[in-house]
């Protein structure tokens, strides 16, 4: 049955209000949201394959739902989207985009953003809410780079990787835009295999493009398209070198649904520093409290000698989530040295700018690292994942990252920001992020072409 998101029946939306409360309470619940998604796939795949669900109806518009981590206060996710967003709107004019954005949160600091139609539904449940949706849309591109990995949530990917497959199932185009991967579960893996056939996945590295080829899925090259945002040019500065210190928890990952425990906490009126939203909590225990003790005095000793070197540093917090972080990393650092800044309290376009316009940079944070070498900014990833160590090993800057729970560390970080203080090495490091920052964009000026050629070649 074909109908607007706005208008679901009550049975419908009891319907959905129970299916979220059986995954919230689930033993497993990121497994009984990738079966959820799963059944609702091949329902529209039948429905599809007998003819009994209707064909779109004609438009002088295209109809175009984003799938993005946006709105929850990730710097990162906004630039993405904000930048995929332009992108469409310029090389699709001719087909008259109307634009749906699937948020994950309500942070919209920045105009385009702000713009931007939000869905909306009355429906609780997301693999619900996403079926709705894409009977009242043409294409479907998920818009989030960390797709095809379980590091922060199963259910996360569920909705992105199941989401292009639910929106394929319905007959709609299905494209992931620029995105990455990297280790993932047994069960995630088992539902990526068994949808790889059903949308069109644009890579940002070729790390990810030989993994994803080990699943079955057929992949193009691409880029994130996080390069083609810019920062006012830096104003002069005299005798001053910043170093941006961007940290995050590496060690409460993945989040997980747990229904009877937001329960208990609402019923007696307390909070927790852990908790998710309204459902979900981070990961912590003994042993990752001792990872994130570690791994902000390793950053705090980075920080402390920069500062006997010359650098003022500033604490920049890409996501929300980070100011805990933040507030960790600057109690280490001597009393009334360094700035702190933070998205919440200051805004997409302060956070971005303040990474854009450093001296260098030191991040745990993907986006830092990718808004820095767009910059042509040295940056040392101290990284949680996958995501930075390939994004440097491409740019050619192999010994610009370790492990963020490295012993070592901070040692390698020190040395190889001590090479800057020589013109020709420092010169050196910055034609290489320049260089590839240009590919990046090369590339990204080609997906759009490709996105377009796609779309109406339908």
């Amino acid at each position: 049955m074909r109908w607007d998101t706005q208008a679901a029946s009550a049975s419908q939306i009891r319907a959905s209000h129970e299916a979220l409360l059986r995954y919230a309470s689930a033993a497993a619940p990121d497994e009984v949201f990738l079966e959820d998604m799963q059944r609702r796939i091949d329902a529209a795949a039948a429905r599809r394959a007998s003819d009994s669900m209707p064909a779109a109806s004609s438009h002088d518009f295209l109809r175009v739902l984003l799938l993005s981590y946006s709105g929850a206060g990730n710097t990162g996710a906004d630039l993405r989207t904000i930048e995929t967003i332009e992108q469409v709107e310029r090389v699709l004019a001719h087909r008259s985009p109307r634009i749906t954005l699937l948020a994950l949160g309500s942070q919209f600091d920045h105009p385009v953003l702000a713009r931007i139609t939000k869905l909306t539904s009355p429906l609780e449940y997301l693999p619900d809410i996403l079926d709705a949706a894409m009977c009242e849309a043409d294409v479907v591109i998920n818009v989030e780079g960390s797709t095809y990995t379980s590091k922060f949530s199963d259910s996360l990917a569920g909705i992105l990787i199941g989401g292009l497959a639910l929106a394929q199932a319905h007959g709609c185009a299905a494209i992931a835009y620029g995105i990455d991967s990297g280790t993932i579960s047994a069960p995630l893996e088992r539902f990526v295999r068994h949808n790889a056939a059903r949308s069109t996945v644009i890579c940002r590295n070729e790390a990810a493009r030989t993994q994803l080829a080990g699943f079955g899925i057929a992949t193009e090259q691409g880029a994130d398209t996080a390069w083609s945002w810019r920062a006012a040019a830096r104003a002069e500065r005299r005798n001053e070198r910043i170093v941006a210190l961007c940290p995050n928890n590496p060690f409460w990952w993945p989040v997980c649904a747990n229904a009877p425990r937001a329960a208990a906490l609402d019923y007696a009126g307390k909070t927790s520093p852990l908790r998710y939203g309204p459902l979900h909590f981070h990961s912590w225990d003994d042993a990752r409290a001792l990872g994130y003790e570690a791994y902000l005095n390793r950053f705090a000793e980075i920080g402390r000698a920069l500062q006997e070197r010359g650098y003022t540093p500033v604490v920049v917090g890409m996501e929300s989530l980070d100011a805990a972080a933040c507030a960790d990393l600057a109690a280490r650092l001597p009393p009334g040295s360094c700035t702190v800044v933070v998205r919440g309290p200051d805004n997409l376009a302060t956070v971005a700018t303040t990474v854009a316009q450093a001296d260098c940079v030191v991040t745990t944070r993907y986006h830092a690292a990718v808004l820095a070498l767009s910059h042509g900014v040295p940056a040392f990833g101290l990284s949680m994942d996958e995501r930075i160590a390939r994004l440097l090993d491409e740019a050619g800057l192999s010994d610009w990252h370790a492990r963020c729970d490295a012993p070592n560390a901070a040692v390698l970080a020190l040395e190889r920001i001590a090479t800057l203080d020589d013109a020709n090495q420092c010169a050196s490091v910055v034609a290489a992020c320049e260089q590839y920052a240009d590919t990046q964009r090369t590339l990204l000026e080609s997906m759009g072409r490709r996105l377009a050629d796609a779309i109406d070649g339908r």
